[in-house]
C-alpha cells in the first residue's frame, strides 16, 4: 500500500470519525467523471452509480451546484449534497443523465468546451491524460448538453484546454476561462455562471491570483477538489468537492459523514515537497 493509499484509508476508517461533531449539519460536494461498466478512468459503473443515488435519496437533501453555499449557512438535520461531473463525456448523457432522471436527482456539468469543440490537439491530450482511446473520451454533443440543461441539469465550465492554470500566466489564465464561457454562452445561448479548475487542487493546480480572475470574469462560483465538507466560510471560488472512485456505500458515506475530512486538511496544509513525495502525479501535469 502507498503512504498516500495509507493516509486514505486511516482517515476514513479510524481517525477521521473522531473529529466530526454534527455529522448531519455538512455540506458536502462529490465530483464525478465517467459512469461506464469498463472505462478505466470511470468513477463508478451504472449500477454502483444508481445504487448510489438511491442511497442518496435516502439518506440526504440533494441540492444543486449553485445552491451548496447559501445551503452551507443554514442548520439542518441531514446532510446535503450536490453531485458534479468534469470534463463532459459522451457517457454523461447514455449513463449518468436517465439514472439521474429516474431519481429526479440534479446535478452540475462541467464541461471542457475544447473537447465539445473537437480540438484536435485537445482530443490529444485527452487521450494521453486518461491513456485511453478516444472512444473512451469521446465527449458530449452540444445537443445532449442542450437537453440535459433544457431537463434540470446545471452547465458549467471546466475551461477550454484542461491545463494546469497554476503552470499559466494571468493573461493565459484569463483566455482559458474567457474562451471557454464566450463558447458556451453562445453554444447555450444563456449566461454561465459556474465552473470548475482543472485537477483542482488549490496551490498545485490554481493559484489565489487565479480565483481572482475567475471573479473577474462574471463567474459566480468555482470548484476546486480537497476531500472536506463545504464551510460557510468557504470562498465562493473555491469550494471544495470530493472525488468518487468506485466508492462502494460505505466509502461514499463515510466521505458524506466526515471520515475523511482529516485528508482534506492534510491537502490544505502539507508543504507542497511532502505533496511531491505523496502525490507525485500532482505534478506532473
Amino acid at each position: 500500500m502507498t503512504t498516500k493509499s495509507w493516509l486514505k484509508a486511516t482517515c476514513g476508517r479510524t481517525i477521521g470519525r473522531w473529529i466530526v461533531r454534527e455529522p448531519f449539519d455538512r455540506v458536502v460536494v462529490l465530483c464525478y467523471h465517467s459512469i461506464h461498466s469498463t472505462k478505466p478512468f470511470r468513477s463508478a459503473a451504472p449500477s454502483l452509480f444508481d445504487s448510489q443515488l438511491c442511497w442518496l435519496k435516502e439518506h440526504c437533501d440533494v441540492i444543486r451546484f449553485s445552491e451548496v453555499a447559501k445551503a452551507s449557512r443554514v442548520a439542518r438535520n441531514r446532510p446535503a449534497v450536490a453531485l458534479t461531473f468534469d470534463d463532459g463525456y459522451l457517457d454523461n448523457y447514455e449513463q449518468a443523465f436517465p439514472l439521474l432522471q429516474k431519481h429526479g436527482i440534479p446535478a452540475t456539468f462541467f464541461l471542457t468546451v475544447g473537447l465539445l469543440e473537437k480540438h484536435s490537439a485537445i482530443t490529444a491530450r485527452f487521450q494521453r491524460l486518461m491513456h485511453s482511446s478516444y472512444e473512451d473520451i469521446r465527449p458530449l454533443e452540444w445537443s445532449q448538453v442542450r437537453e440535459m440543461r433544457n431537463a434540470g441539469m446545471e452547465i458549467g465550465t471546466h475551461t477550454f484546454s484542461h491545463p494546469n492554470l497554476a503552470r499559466l500566466s494571468p493573461e493565459a489564465v484569463e483566455v482559458e476561462l474567457k474562451r471557454s464561457k464566450d463558447i458556451m454562452e453562445q453554444r447555450l445561448g444563456e449566461p454561465v455562471t459556474l465552473m470548475a479548475y482543472p485537477f483542482g487542487k488549490p496551490g498545485r493546480h490554481f493559484r489565489d491570483e487565479t480565483t481572482q480572475i475567475a471573479a473577474a470574469t462574471s463567474y459566480e462560483y468555482a470548484a476546486m477538489v480537497l476531500f472536506r465538507a463545504v464551510s460557510p466560510r468557504d470562498s465562493r471560488f473555491g469550494i471544495p468537492r470530493f472525488f468518487t472512485t468506485n466508492d462502494d456505500l460505505s466509502k461514499l458515506s463515510a466521505k458524506i459523514f466526515g471520515a475523511w475530512d482529516l485528508l482534506g486538511l492534510w491537502q490544505a496544509k502539507v508543504p507542497l515537497p511532502i505533496a511531491r513525495l505523496v502525490s507525485p502525479l500532482d505534478f506532473c501535469v
